[in-house]
Formats: structure tokens, C-alpha cells, sequence
């Protein structure tokens, strides 16, 4: 066996990997903007009481520091300046640009599934008229003696729409406790 030996020279020089253009705000960033204001004054009116805007001012400021954010101050005052941005200031619009995925995951789903938002996310109601669908489903193919690879996937539908109701962290416990019946079952 012969050896060989190779020198890889890959000299790259040090490029920034945005470019400044990639910094400023664009046209959409305002058009997102303006929209997320839309929003926070629907949830602003959907609220009781007269603390609307310190209540969302809170929920927005734990969920940017949930996700790590640093280096904006948010309170209800500056929320709401940054979010009318009456002087058109491209630093408050990227304000609001670095602080709209708190924004909108601190919203109720509802109010930002009407602005586009979290489309993939559903609804109690939802949820449950997704169950009772597909536990209707499971009950037809039992009932119509569907063979037994489609009586399975119905059922196993079925299974995962109810767990889907549940809190991410209650379906756990739920499976666990399940699946220790589950040999009685057999």
C-alpha cells in the first residue's frame, strides 16, 4: 500500500457574511411594522381593563427574555414608541423587527392567526373539531369493517389528534401512564 500524502491550501480571505445592505431596514420592515402595530392595538382592545397596554408591555418584555434578547429596553412606553414610530426612525423599526417574534408569540393566537401569524398553530376549537373528526373517522372504519392497516392508521389519527389538545407538558405523564395499562389490554 503506497501513501500519499496532500497539502490542502484553502486561503479564504475574512469576508463579512452580510452585507451592510442586509442592515438597513427595508420598505417591507415598515409594512411588517405597521402591521404588528395593527395587531397590538387589536389585542390592546380585546383586553379588559385599563392596564391593556402594561399588560402587553409585560408579556412582549418576558417573551424577549425568555428567547435571550438583550440590548432593548422593553416597558410600555417604549413598546408603544417603538411600535408608532411617528418619526419613521429606522433604529425603532429595527426595533420592532428584532422584537416581533416576541411580539407575536406573546399575542393570543387567535388575534395573530388574523394577521397571517402562526398559521400552523391551532385554536382550542380547533383542535377539538380536528379530534372529533378524525375519532369519527376511526369509528367509521371499525364500523364498515375497513381492513386492518387502515383501521390502524385511523385509530392512530385519532390518538395523536387527542393528544394534541392536551398541554406539551400534561401529554407526557398522559402516554407514560398509557402505555403501563396497555399490557392489561393484551
Amino acid at each position: 500500500m503506497q501513501s500519499m500524502t496532500c497539502e490542502h491550501h484553502n486561503q479564504r480571505s475574512g469576508v463579512a457574511l452580510k452585507t451592510q445592505n442586509q442592515f438597513q431596514p427595508r420598505r417591507r420592515d415598515s409594512i411588517k411594522c405597521r402591521r404588528l402595530l395593527d395587531a397590538v392595538r387589536d389585542w390592546e382592545g380585546a383586553l379588559p381593563g385599563k392596564t391593556q397596554q402594561d399588560d402587553i408591555a409585560r408579556l412582549v418584555a418576558e417573551r424577549w427574555l425568555a428567547v435571550g434578547g438583550r440590548g432593548i429596553t422593553v416597558n410600555k412606553q417604549n413598546l408603544f414608541r417603538y411600535l408608532r414610530n411617528e418619526g419613521g426612525s429606522e433604529k425603532y423599526t429595527c426595533y420592532v423587527m428584532q422584537l416581533s417574534e416576541a411580539i407575536i408569540t406573546a399575542m393570543p393566537l387567535a388575534i395573530a392567526k388574523r394577521y397571517g401569524w402562526r398559521r400552523d398553530e391551532k385554536t382550542s376549537p380547533e383542535l377539538v373539531a380536528s379530534a372529533m373528526k378524525e375519532c369519527t373517522e376511526a369509528h367509521q372504519a371499525k364500523l364498515l369493517g375497513a381492513p386492518l392497516q387502515n383501521l390502524e392508521k385511523e385509530i392512530r389519527e385519532a390518538a395523536v389528534a387527542l393528544f394534541n389538545m392536551l398541554p406539551a407538558d400534561a401529554a407526557g405523564p398522559l402516554l407514560a401512564s398509557i402505555s403501563a395499562v396497555a399490557p392489561q389490554f393484551f
